[in-house]
């Protein structure tokens, strides 16, 4: 079974590995201003493709009212590289992630391909280089997905927020829109402790291994919460402003994953009961 995935994955890059570079032609040639946005549509539907070889099953509860005319910053939580695959298949987005992708074989290539805003986190001169390229392409009507914790966790606790980045949706006048993963099950079981890192991916865990291993899970179940959007309006474009609509966010993502616990969802969030969850729930932004 693994090796029939790998074998579809073999041929469905290629075709969309070329399909983007038509469409970044077909761009150049005619002067089309909204390229981004016809490449995230283009690769929401490779995402798609890969959520549905795995066998990734969405639950959503919220609404996708306007989300796909573009224009809006997508802020999750972070558990691994399915939430890209997740969310990329749900939503037209850009991904923000860290530098070091650029120089993964093959996946370095695609992501610079489709977009992918990249973020040198040895640099943090180079941050505002990073919010200004965000505004951008949120002034150009296309979706950017920004994972605001930094890095991937094993979900025992939601880490601050960093708080930088918010900077962009203020620049732009752009909404954000909260959201919040929760993997539930594997394999038609509940998802646990024990075997959790079967899904998550997150601190010093080699690429290649957990993904071969990711290959013999037969169905992953997850729950996608679209909470309301926030207009990035309503704060000053200052430092007091980003870090309260970073904070505004933390607290909406935060409440849902406490709403989980507290409705005795444990299949839908990992934690160690109530004392481990106080360490989720440690709120602030950087």
């Amino acid at each position: 079974m693994r090796l029939l995935k790998i074998i579809a994955l073999l041929l469905l890059w290629p075709a969309f590995f070329i399909g983007v570079i038509l469409v970044h032609l077909w761009a150049s040639a005619f002067g089309i201003s909204r390229r981004w946005s016809i490449i995230t549509r283009v690769t929401r539907n490779f995402s798609a493709l890969v959520r549905s070889l795995l066998n990734i099953k969405i639950m959503r509860e919220g609404s996708l009212d306007r989300l796909e005319n573009g224009g809006y910053l997508f802020v999750s939580n972070h558990l691994g590289y399915l939430d890209g695959i997740v969310l990329g298949s749900l939503f037209p987005v850009i991904y923000v992630s860290k530098k070091e992708v650029k120089g993964w074989p093959f996946i370095g290539h695609w992501v610079t391909l489709i977009g992918t805003i990249f973020v040198d986190r040895k640099n943090k001169e180079k941050v505002l280089l990073v919010v200004e390229e965000i505004a951008e392409r949120l002034r150009q009507k296309s979706n950017v997905l920004l994972f605001p914790e930094g890095t991937s966790t094993d979900g025992e606790r939601l880490l601050p927020f960093q708080s930088a980045f918010f900077a962009a949706p203020l620049m732009a006048g752009a909404e954000v829109a909260p959201v919040t993963l929760a993997y539930r099950r594997i394999n038609g079981r509940p998802l646990t402790n024990a075997d959790r890192d079967r899904v998550y991916w997150y601190g010093e865990m080699e690429f290649a291994g957990h993904f071969w291993k990711l290959l013999a899970l037969r169905s992953i179940e997850v729950l996608v919460t679209i909470h309301p959007k926030i207009e990035a309006t309503r704060y000053k474009n200052n430092s007091l402003g980003r870090k309260q609509l970073s904070q505004a966010c933390y607290e909406v993502i935060v409440r849902e994953l406490d709403r989980k616990v507290q409705s005795g969802g444990r299949e839908a969030v990992l934690s160690g009961g109530k004392e481990s969850w106080n360490r989720l729930t440690q709120r602030g932004v950087r």
